[in-house]
């Protein structure tokens, strides 16, 4: 039985191919970071930078292209974002019974981090930035945020904010209830992979970045 703390991006490895989730999480071999993610993380970094110290802005910011400036045109935007006194690299995580614990709890049920969280009496707003396409999954990670969220509030709210593609961004609402059924969703499928015996091997489209697949 796996009992360490499931990620939203452990959970998609999961359903994805159990035999590259078991390869990752249980065996620890992680494939190393493409360069699309290596200028995503790039790109977050800047931002964190930007909302932990609001003196500069990151109009221009070297990635593993180069120089960029694909964030100077959100400048108003993540200005506006900060008289909100968001908090930046949010660390969301929850234990068995569904309370907030220590992300660093060895022994969390579920985790994630949100890239900019704020709230005002009512709702809760998590966003999270995005470098390339629009994926439907997206919608799926925000839902795992929100569940890992405080509840009591009336109203849930995820952005995605792309940053290739300004000004998209993609905003999705949810409430109290909502909350409660995402719960119900990610409990049944995380006990699937806390409770796994066999990992069989998935051929999909992501083969290409697995250490087992005959590209590597």
């Amino acid at each position: 039985m796996y009992e360490g703390p499931i990620s939203y991006s452990g959970k998609s490895l999961f359903f994805q191919c159990p035999f590259k989730w078991a390869d990752a999480y249980i065996h620890g071999n992680r494939s190393p970071q493409g360069k699309a993610a290596q200028r995503g993380n790039q790109l977050h970094d800047a931002l964190e930078q930007f909302f932990l110290n609001p003196m500069t802005y990151p109009s221009r910011v070297q990635t593993n292209r180069g120089w960029e400036s694909v964030l100077g045109a959100w400048e108003g935007y993540m200005r506006d974002l900060l008289q909100h006194n968001p908090i930046p690299e949010c660390e969301l995580a929850v234990d068995k019974h569904w309370q907030p614990t220590s992300f660093d709890d060895p022994m969390a049920y579920a985790r994630g981090k949100a890239d900019l969280r704020y709230e005002n009496d009512t709702s809760l707003y998590i966003y999270d930035w995005k470098s390339g396409n629009i994926y439907d999954s997206h919608k799926s990670q925000g839902e795992m945020y929100i569940a890992m969220s405080p509840e009591g509030y009336e109203e849930y709210v995820t952005r995605f904010t792309y940053l290739d593609r300004c000004p998209t961004e993609v905003t999705n609402k949810y409430s109290h209830k909502d909350r409660e059924n995402i719960i119900v969703e990610l409990r049944d499928e995380i006990e699937i992979i806390r409770n796994a015996t066999e990992y069989p091997q998935t051929p999909n489209d992501g083969c290409k970045w697995c250490h087992l697949s005959w590209r590597n």
